[in-house]
């Protein structure tokens, strides 16, 4: 073999040996903890990933610029400056609350019913009757005709019925009630000179959480009967009973009364009350408040059984006569018992029914502003006892509601100032009907036919007819 072939042959072999030897050698060490110092340029390179359970290390927060510490600052003042504008308000507020505190204890009321009255007589009822029980020639019962006082016998005519502010102010411990109607002077009854209605102060003993004692001295409601003590803006009928009209005329008296109410809120109310006896609408009621040294007393109970409530009631006190002319005066003792029921239930699907009654016996309780004759007369002998006068009373009353919106009923009222005579009675049949346009307006119509039959002793029954149409239109707040 030549030189030249064995040469070729030793260098083909070291090229393809020499790859084969790179592979096989054996993997690298790992670095030491010294290897930072042999490569310090190797130590310095972080690891591209944290070893497995190390820490994770917080990011370094960014050094804050000028401009940021600058607006910081500015929040700060905002911030601060909205702190001390809530303080002034909070002490403005306080001071506020405390000069208008009175308000939540106080609720301003107010009701008006302007009235159309359409009233048609009999001959026996005619305003127009001459004092011999005749017409004028040629003139009708319900002609118009002058009258000696300058007016005339007219009676269809617009009025304003009521129109009274209710202030009502109460806490805890006690209540104020004042009601006025803001009528011209005069009114629009017989002896009426005052527009007050009601002026009450109310001191409240609170017994346990159910039972209660109000104490109450001023102008109120007398407390002898349901009817009585029913406030006009509530009440559906337009004007109240007729044995209410001549025995409590504008139903109040001044005094002081002491009301009970207990069991579940109101089931048991018992009221005792001593009043003057000279009632708002007496005809020197203003001048002289009462008459007589004595007082009269009065006690109302009822109790609610479900839908049912059950009442009675007492008065007992003096009544007077005063002879102007021939200056005697005569003192008489007076009572009035009273009983009533009434109940309240949905019997119909369209409405809430309501039936209420009340009987009444008395002695010597008319207050003769519609029949001076009602009233005991003077003994011929001062020091005689006085001949007393009986009455009695009762009414029957029915009410039907139709959805919320409407009201029909119906009252029988019947009234006899004197039984000891036969056919004495006033009759009174009412028929109502009532429109709830809204929870403040209401438009109330009422027809009414009543035979008065009330006389003095030894005239003829006068068989009165009146028959009325009453329409008012109750705005309240």
């Amino acid at each position: 073999m030549s030189l030249s072939r064995v040469r070729f042959a030793l260098t083909l072999s070291a090229l393809l040996f020499a790859p084969a030897r790179a592979l096989a050698q054996p993997a690298p060490e790992p670095p030491t903890a010294d290897d930072g110092a042999k490569a310090p340029d190797r130590a310095a390179d972080p690891p591209i990933l944290p070893p497995e359970g190390a820490p994770a290390e917080p990011p370094v927060a960014p050094a804050a610029s000028a401009e940021d510490e600058e607006r910081a600052a500015r929040e700060r003042a905002r911030i601060e400056a909205l702190e001390r504008r809530v303080a002034e308000d909070g002490k403005r507020i306080e001071k506020l609350e405390s000069r208008v505190a009175f308000l939540k204890h106080l609720r301003i009321e107010s009701f008006i019913q302007p009235q159309l009255l359409v009233q048609t007589y009999n001959t026996a009822a005619s305003p127009n009757l001459q004092a011999n029980g005749e017409l004028p020639t040629g003139i009708g019962a319900n002609d118009t005709i002058a009258k000696l006082d300058g007016t005339t016998t007219n009676g269809t005519f617009f009025r304003v019925r009521r129109a009274r502010m209710r202030t009502f102010y109460e806490t805890d411990v006690m209540k104020m009630f004042l009601q006025i109607d803001v009528l011209p002077a005069g009114g629009i009854g017989p002896g009426i000179g005052t527009i007050l209605r009601n002026a009450e102060a109310s001191g409240i003993v609170r017994w346990t959480r159910d039972v209660r004692t109000e104490l109450t001295a001023g102008l109120f409601f007398t407390p002898f009967r349901a009817e009585l003590l029913e406030a006009s803006v509530n009440r559906p009928f337009i004007e109240r009973t007729w044995f209410v009209q001549n025995v409590f005329p504008i139903e109040r008296d001044y005094g002081v009364k002491a009301r009970t109410i207990a069991l579940d809120g109101d089931r048991l109310v018992v009221e005792l009350a001593a009043v003057n006896g000279q009632r708002l609408g007496e005809r020197t009621f203003v001048a002289l408040p009462d008459l007589n040294r004595s007082k009269d007393f009065i006690a109302y109970t009822t109790y609610r059984l479900g839908f049912v409530t059950l009442g009675a009631s007492g008065y007992l006190g003096r009544g007077q006569i005063v002879d102007a002319q021939a200056l005697r005066f005569k003192q008489y003792s007076r009572w009035a018992a009273n009983a009533q029921v009434s109940a309240a239930h949905r019997l119909l699907g369209v409405g809430e029914s309501r039936l209420s009654s009340e009987l009444t016996f008395a002695r010597n309780m008319d207050s003769g502003v519609i029949y001076p004759y009602a009233v005991p007369t003077i003994p011929a002998n001062i020091t005689d006892a006085v001949a007393d006068l009986d009455q009695r009373a009762l009414y029957v009353r029915a009410e039907q509601d139709i959805g919320r919106h409407a009201t029909l009923g119906y009252r029988y009222d019947m009234y006899t100032p004197n039984t000891a005579i036969k056919n004495n009675a006033r009759d009174t049949h009412a028929f109502l009907a009532v429109w709830k346009i809204s929870p403040n307006l209401r438009f109330m119509s009422e027809l009414g036919w009543a035979i008065d039959n009330v006389h003095p002793t030894g005239a003829p029954a006068p068989s009165k007819h009146i028959v009325y149409f009453s329409n008012v239109l109750q705005a309240m707040f």
